[in-house]
């Protein structure tokens, strides 16, 4: 196969979707079988890579971008792949922040397209799109000699396709964990919580963000049963001092030996602290057991001028501006929610919001309304690979509010991008856009164009 355009190579994975999404992870027919299969085939590469595999319910995204920069910061060359991507499918496999020519991902997909074909034939049946990509990062990582691999998990841990990487020297970090695809990952934050510390294997170092006792004597479990111990970042011991404002926040931050005071982060929002305080905590174990010191004069740099796409992120157009957060939980709402309260006191909002179906609307809405002034309401539509991704109707978000209570006028469109021109064009000076990353990714990029004339 020779492909030679990103839109082939996408058009090319895309064959490998699941209409019925039965071989997706938790699906009826799960197997983890094709991963392994596939890795096999492509020399095991994730073996013979330094890991660093992150999950978790929010925050893991972040978390993967901040602690690539603070690595590549250090003088590292470092992999980092995120699901789903937001803009470009290069996401998935980008080296020192950088997202690889097409060429190369093309070369690539090429490469290994004659074992994605000859799996369609074979018993253990065809790879999924993500399972494709995941193991595609892990060849490109290997084939490119990156110094460290960051991996976030798509969905759970435990059966996570990422979680082909088992080697000893892996490490292994879990960020804050709630209740989300709890149809799949099960119904309580400890069912949950055993999905994700699957990730941890015996030998592999683990840091983790210490939360309700459920959850670590879930995680304490495991890490016991893999005879290892865990590093955990305190919420308000490891990071404190916070001070938030438009232009990101200062925080101090103090962790075994290593302490930093005012540290200058361009992100907003406190759950950002606590995600960079995650990312700076790895930093300092892997310098411990890989033997160099963290140069903190650039660390801090990387900090200052950090960016994370659709997280609390600021659109400035002169005197309007639009807020993207692709909260899709109540938890990552409540932490948007609270972090727009801090840095708005006593604002109210156009909001432009869509949901994907099965997701805790409701709850999120509950969130959102006592900040609404007015509120556009909107469908999408998006491929995420493996099956399509379904937008919660516009109706039922309707019905939602006006059962709600609440006195928030409402519009609906039923194309996410006739709803920001009239929302841009008719609201207020600050729009916020949130309730789906999908819905972030089906508008950004089309947010600078249709703003700037």
């Amino acid at each position: 196969m020779n492909i030679k355009t990103l839109k082939q190579a996408q058009e090319y994975l895309y064959t490998f979707r699941d209409e019925n999404n039965k071989h997706s992870q938790g699906g009826s027919d799960f197997s983890f079988d094709r991963t392994e299969y596939l890795a096999e085939k492509l020399g095991n590469p994730q073996n013979n890579i330094k890991v660093v595999h992150i999950a978790g319910t929010s925050g893991k995204g972040s978390t993967t971008r901040i602690l690539s920069s603070l690595l590549h910061a250090q003088g590292f060359k470092v992999g980092s792949s995120i699901s789903p991507h937001l803009i470009d499918m290069r996401e998935r496999f980008s080296i020192n922040d950088t997202l690889l020519p097409v060429e190369t991902i093309c070369s690539y997909i090429s490469e290994i397209s004659p074992i994605l074909e000859k799996m369609r034939l074979s018993s253990v049946g065809h790879p999924t799109y993500f399972e494709i990509t995941v193991m595609l990062a892990y060849y490109i990582f290997y084939k490119e000699g990156v110094d460290y691999a960051v991996m976030e998990t798509g969905m759970g841990g435990r059966l996570d396709a990422t979680n082909i990487a088992r080697q000893s020297n892996k490490l292994a970090v879990i960020t804050r964990i709630g209740l989300d695809h709890t149809e799949i990952l099960g119904d309580t934050v400890e069912k949950i919580a055993t999905e994700k510390a699957a990730i941890i294997h015996p030998n592999n170092m683990v840091v983790v963000l210490q939360q309700e006792e459920g959850i670590n004597a879930v995680i304490e479990k495991r890490a016991q049963t893999c005879n290892i111990s865990v590093n955990y970042v305190v919420p308000h011991k490891t990071y404190f001092g916070l001070r938030s404002s438009l232009k990101g926040s200062i925080f101090n931050y103090h962790y075994d030996d290593l302490t930093l005071s005012d540290i200058e982060l361009s992100l907003k929002g406190e759950y950002q602290v606590e995600n960079v305080s995650i990312a700076l905590s790895v930093l300092y174990e892997l310098s411990k057991r890989d033997g160099f010191t963290i140069d903190e004069a650039a660390t801090r740099e990387t900090l200052q001028s950090i960016t994370s796409p659709g997280r609390f992120e600021i659109i400035d157009y002169g005197e309007k501006k639009i807020i993207l957060d692709g909260a899709h939980n109540p938890q990552k709402m409540s932490a948007f929610i609270e972090s727009l309260k801090t840095i708005y006191p006593n604002k109210k909002f156009d909001f432009l919001i869509g949901f994907k179906r099965g997701k805790d609307y409701e709850s999120m809405l509950d969130l959102i309304l006592p900040l609404a002034r007015h509120m556009y309401i909107t469908e999408f539509a998006k491929q995420d690979g493996t099956y399509m991704i379904h937008p919660e109707s516009t109706g039922n978000i309707e019905k939602r509010i006006k059962e709600s209570g609440s006195r928030v006028t409402t519009e609906s469109y039923p194309h996410a991008i006739d709803a920001l021109r009239i929302a841009w064009n008719d609201g207020s000076n600050i729009l916020v856009i949130t309730g789906s990353l999908y819905l972030i990714s089906d508008l950004y990029p089309t947010i600078r164009g249709i703003l700037s004339h």
